[in-house]
C-alpha cells in the first residue's frame, strides 16, 4: 500500500500538481485543467487514478482530498517544495556550505519558492543585485546580516537612517568595526535614528555570507563549501521566503548585542 501511494503521488507531475492544489480546497475539472497542461480526457484519467487510490473523491461537480489525500500531502508537500528548490538549482545548493542554517529552517527549505541565482561578473563583484538596491529604496522594513564588508552598506543604511526606515542590522564584530572608525558619518547617522538597530555578533558564531529582508524580497548568500564567499547569492520574492528570512534573522539576532 505505501509503494502504491508513494507510486500515485510521484510518479506524475500532473497527479501531484493536481493534489497540491485540491490541498488548497476542492475544484471543478475545468479549473483543474486551467492549472496544468493537458486535454480534458489527460486530466481525467489523473483524476481517476487518484479516485481509485482513495486520495480524492467527487462531490457533485467539484473534486477534493480525502481525509487519507489530505493527511499524506500536508506530510509530502515539504518534501515537493524542497526538491522543487533543490532540483532546480542542484549544484548550487551541492556546493553551498549550509550548516549556517538551523535545523527547522533546513526543514522548510522549500518555502522559499521559486528563486534566483544571482552569480555577478567581475566588474559588479563587490556590488548587491540591483534587485535589492531598488528594494532598499522603497521598503519601509529591512533585517540584514552580513559577516563581510559590503563597500555600499554603509550609504545605503544610513539613507534608511535619514529617511527613518524602521531596520535591523546585524555585522560581525570586525564588520562593525570597520564601519564605526571609517565611516563616522553613516554609522553616526545610523545610531541617530529612532528607527535603527545595530547589533554585533562573534566574527565565527555565524556561518552565513549574507541575509537580507525587506518589504518584497529575501536575499541570503552562502560561503561554498570550501569556506570561500563566491558572491552568489539566492533571492527570492516570495511571503514564504521572507517569513523564512525573518525567522533565521531572529534567531541570528539571539547570538547578538545591540549596540547602544
Amino acid at each position: 500500500m505505501k509503494t502504491e501511494l508513494m507510486s500515485t503521488v510521484f510518479l506524475s507531475e500532473k497527479r501531484k500538481m493536481a493534489l497540491l492544489m485540491l490541498l488548497e480546497g476542492p475544484a471543478t475539472v475545468d479549473e483543474i485543467k486551467d492549472s496544468l497542461t493537458g486535454t480534458t480526457s489527460a486530466i481525467m484519467a489523473q483524476i481517476k487514478i487518484l479516485i481509485e487510490e482513495g486520495l480524492i473523491e467527487q462531490k457533485e461537480d467539484k473534486y477534493g482530498l480525502t481525509f487519507v489525500g489530505r493527511i499524506i500531502l500536508k506530510k509530502v508537500k515539504p518534501l515537493i517544495e524542497a526538491l522543487n528548490i533543490l532540483e532546480e538549482n542542484k549544484e548550487f545548493w551541492g556546493t553551498r556550505d549550509l550548516s549556517g542554517i538551523p535545523d527547522l529552517l533546513l526543514d522548510r527549505i522549500g518555502d522559499l519558492g521559486k528563486v534566483m541565482v544571482y552569480e555577478p561578473d567581475l566588474n559588479h563583484l563587490f556590488e548587491p543585485p540591483k534587485e535589492l538596491l531598488t528594494s532598499l529604496k522603497e521598503t519601509k522594513n529591512a533585517c540584514t546580516f552580513y559577516s563581510y564588508f559590503c563597500p555600499s552598506c554603509p550609504n545605503n543604511y544610513s539613507e534608511l537612517a535619514n529617511k527613518e526606515v524602521k531596520f535591523d542590522l546585524i555585522l560581525t564584530q570586525s564588520v562593525y568595526e570597520r564601519l564605526r572608525d571609517e565611516y563616522a558619518e553613516q554609522y553616526n547617522a545610523m545610531m541617530r535614528s529612532a528607527n535603527s538597530n545595530l547589533f554585533v555578533c562573534d566574527d565565527n558564531i555565524i556561518k552565513l555570507g549574507a541575509l537580507s529582508i525587506t518589504d518584497n524580497l529575501m536575499l541570503i548568500a552562502f560561503f561554498n563549501k570550501k569556506g570561500i564567499f563566491d558572491h552568489k547569492k539566492v533571492i527570492s520574492f516570495e511571503d514564504s521566503a521572507r517569513k523564512w528570512g525573518k525567522d533565521l534573522f531572529e534567531q541570528y539576532k539571539e547570538m547578538s548585542e545591540k549596540v547602544k
